[in-house]
């Protein structure tokens, strides 16, 4: 028995010898088909087969039935449209990819804007327990005048003062210890080119060769010129120097000499009374750390605080 599925009308049927006009396929085949039987099946299949050829050939290969069909662009389909359909659609097809675009462009804005208008340190300046109020605009003006008389493009550098460190020597809490090795990181790892503190902690760090010996950078003359009183020499304790990366050794002291680690300054007059970083009658200490950087320009400014240019 051969059960026949017919492929227009979607039913089956049970066949044992009719012959079969229209296109079918096998799904079972049972014992006991004759051979006449199977001489319809086959004939049935050949003519599906002819047809089908038949029917490939009769279209063109550019008829229309093979041909893609353009689909209107969204613009075209948007302009077709009126009113609140015309809004959804901007809404569905456009108004994401737009705010996409403009948060890329604004981002990459930003990006920009701050690659053009960063500036380089020229100059960094450290005032630890600083407690005077001070006006950032005139400090600022002050430093670019500054810069401008060295020959240093002010568009391009500023300078970096920090005055939010503060550290009581007598105290161990965490903040204060924190703030002191805030402070020795800046001095071996970032680098600053003038150092200003209080005498208390100023001098428990030049003993720890933190500073260099001002009578490298200064004359002899210019050291004559500043009081006897007010320069601080320091006898360096026997402690072992760290090394930079590569094995040297970038303190020009050594442990156990006596070096001028730096001068005494007054908070109630002269250069420092004039930036305020300090209250009167604080005993105040300037010097050059062993981290300095930019050496000329450091030294051209400890001239201008001590008034010796």
């Amino acid at each position: 028995m051969i059960v026949l599925v017919n492929l227009e009308k979607g039913d089956r049927q049970l066949n044992y010898g009719r012959k079969v006009t229209y296109p079918v396929f096998v799904i079972i085949c049972a014992a006991g088909v004759s051979g006449l039987e199977w001489s319809l099946i086959m004939e049935e299949l050949h003519n599906h087969t002819e047809n089908a050829e038949k029917f490939k050939g009769a279209l063109d290969a550019d008829a229309l039935i093979y041909q893609h069909r353009d689909e209107k662009s969204g613009k075209e389909q948007m302009e077709s449209l009126h009113g609140k359909y015309r809004r959804e659609f901007f809404k569905q097809y456009y108004l994401k990819r737009i705010l996409i675009i403009a948060v890329v462009l604004l981002f990459g804005a930003i990006l920009l804007y701050n690659v053009v208008t960063t500036k380089s340190y020229a100059l960094s300046i450290l005032a630890v327990n600083a407690s005077g109020d001070v006006n950032e605009e005139e400090e600022q003006e002050y430093f670019e005048k500054f810069l401008e008389q060295n020959d240093i493009n002010t568009s391009k550098n500023e300078v970096y003062l920090n005055r939010s460190l503060n550290v009581d020597v007598n105290s161990e809490d965490s903040a204060n210890t924190s703030n002191v090795q805030t402070i020795v990181n800046m001095f071996t790892r970032q680098g600053v080119d003038l150092f200003l503190s209080d005498s208390d902690f100023y001098l428990l760090m030049a003993e720890r060769s933190y500073f260099r010996n001002l009578e490298d950078y200064l004359t002899e003359e210019e050291i004559a010129s500043v009081s006897r009183e007010d320069l601080v020499y320091v006898s360096l304790l026997e402690t072992e120097k760290e090394s930079e990366e590569d094995g040297t050794d970038d303190s020009e002291a050594n442990s156990g000499e006596t070096i001028l680690a730096g001068i005494r300054l007054s908070p109630d007059d002269g250069w420092l009374a004039d930036r305020g970083w300090y209250e009167d009658g604080m005993d105040i200490i300037v010097g050059l750390p062993v981290s300095v950087t930019n050496k000329e320009l450091a030294v051209s400014l400890l001239r201008e605080v001590l008034d010796i240019r």
